[in-house]
């Protein structure tokens, strides 16, 4: 084990379930985080690149502008090259100011940073090479071909990469990023999606980023994985020893699930109701995770756009096929508001227990709440819901609604909806999780916002992430967010 992995993560019999289930703290997503398995760090964050003992967060900046040299010997500003950085966790939170870019210009990052590179358009993390510290890994485009860069983490964070051999197979190579134990070795795989297929990418990666195999994965449906990446979740199902997968079909098609194990993953022949987003959470702690389908173009009576969420309990043998899904709508009993058209309920779903009573629970994004009633009207809206998980399960009791303008949350200069995209975290180690909330207004930025028992915001404190400032970009990009699930 290496020296500078400090922190032990103890689980008592009460919540061995949950921990199993998702890693560190119950009911976030990704078992891979605190595993304790064989392995050279088995106490390692999967988001920890500079092994101090904190959850990092990577953000990407895709069509961030990035300097280059000009043909004629001046400086050029090559448009949505991209870039990526990490607000570095420590006992205050979300580094707020002086984030670095890595660019593919940066010291040791393969390629050269050029124009509609996109660097940055989908992240994964995990420690892909087994040396202690997470890694980075990101997609990109590079001459018209799509490449994945392994980014490697060290004691001073991110520091040098590799370009990962396979975009040979296929159109569309890193349109999905997805790491965790798939084989539940203890070593961290990564699974990367084309434009039809995916393939699970068996770790540890050597230091020409190489997998130690690789092959495709059969999901026994034929999908798209284009902008897929909110479509795919992955979590313990049958409380296993490896993690395992959920993923959505496009267009609301019904999803597959797909098992861990020593082999790698295998179909079920369960599936999971359709949507655009999903969760995996031990919603009513009895060791299995279940399924949480954010369907935000739900048509509710004539109400286009309202939204649901589905729920699917996971059992011994994956998706229980005996206990019925549960739908939770706004008009719900207990879920605060109403239904109305264009609310978008569902458009992203994280798991993670917010009060710390050892359930997860969901948060719901909806960033039509609140919108105005005449059409085109462009005004601020949008808001969370947080659903209570309970001995029998998910529920809206008890339920809480916190809008864009709700207090303790800030006010950007300009139009903006919240939220679009969604991850549960514990950035300053006090096992309360924030809740990460990218926003786009005048000026796109990050919300860490702090949660305090159920509730979000209020009390409890929100830090803002701000685009580096840095001679090597420009301009930081208005898609300045991606983060890494």
């Amino acid at each position: 084990m290496r020296s500078h992995i400090r922190r032990t993560i103890v689980v008592a019999a009460a919540v061995t379930t949950v921990t199993t289930l998702t890693g560190g703290l119950p009911g976030l997503p990704g078992a891979q985080e605190a595993r304790a398995a064989a392995g050279p760090a088995p106490t390692r964050y999967a988001d920890d690149f500079n092994g101090d003992g904190y959850h990092d967060l990577a953000i990407g900046a895709p069509d961030g502008a990035v300097n280059v040299p000009g043909a004629d010997g001046t400086t050029a500003r090559a448009l949505n090259a991209g870039y990526v950085t990490v607000s570095y966790g420590s006992k205050n939170g979300a580094q707020k100011t002086g984030l670095k870019a890595v660019t593919q210009n940066s010291p040791g990052v393969p390629g050269d940073a050029k124009q509609n590179q996109v660097f940055g358009r989908t992240l994964a993390n995990g420690d892909f090479n087994a040396d202690g510290y997470a890694d980075l890994a990101v997609a990109s485009r590079s001459e018209g071909r799509d490449q994945v860069t392994l980014l490697w983490g060290s004691r001073t964070g991110l520091k040098g990469g590799t370009t990962m051999p396979g975009s040979e197979a296929g159109p569309g190579f890193g349109s999905v990023l997805k790491a965790g134990d798939f084989t539940g070795d203890g070593k961290t795989d990564l699974i990367v999606g084309y434009s039809m297929a995916i393939r699970l990418h068996k770790g540890p990666f050597k230091a020409d980023g190489s997998p130690a195999s690789a092959r495709t994965v059969d999901v026994g449906a034929s999908f798209g994985y284009a902008d897929a990446q909110k479509r795919l979740a992955v979590g313990r199902i049958n409380k296993g020893a490896s993690d395992d997968l959920v993923v959505l079909g496009e267009e609301r098609r019904r999803g597959r699930v797909l098992l861990g194990g020593a082999s790698g993953l295998r179909r079920t022949d369960a599936t999971v109701r359709g949507g655009n987003s999903v969760a995996i959470g031990d919603f009513d702690k009895d060791g299995y995770g279940d399924i949480a389908v954010g369907d935000s173009t739900y048509v509710r009576d004539s109400e286009r756009h309202a939204g649901r969420v589905q729920v699917q309990y996971g059992s011994s043998g994956g998706v229980d096929e005996n206990r019925a899904a549960k739908v939770f709508t706004e008009d719900s009993p207990g879920v605060p508001g109403g239904v109305e058209a264009g609310d978008s309920f569902g458009i992203d779903v994280a798991a993670g227990d917010l009060d710390r009573d050892g359930y997860a629970d969901l948060v719901v994004g909806a960033p039509g709440e609140r919108h105005a009633t005449c059409e085109h009207c462009y005004i601020s809206g949008g808001g969370l819901y947080a659903l209570k998980g309970s001995k029998k399960g998910l529920t809206g009791t008890g339920a809480v609604f916190t809008g864009y303008n709700a207090p303790g949350l800030p006010r950007p200069a300009g139009v903006y909806r919240i939220p679009q995209l969604l991850k549960i975290t514990d950035l300053n180690g006090d096992k309360q999780p924030e809740i990460t909330v990218p926003v786009r207004a005048n000026a796109s930025e990050v919300w860490s916002v702090g949660t305090k028992g159920g509730k979000i915001a209020g009390t409890a404190p929100t830090r803002v992430v701000k685009p580096p400032v840095d001679s090597e970009v420009p301009w930081p990009g208005n898609a300045f967010g991606v983060i890494a699930r």
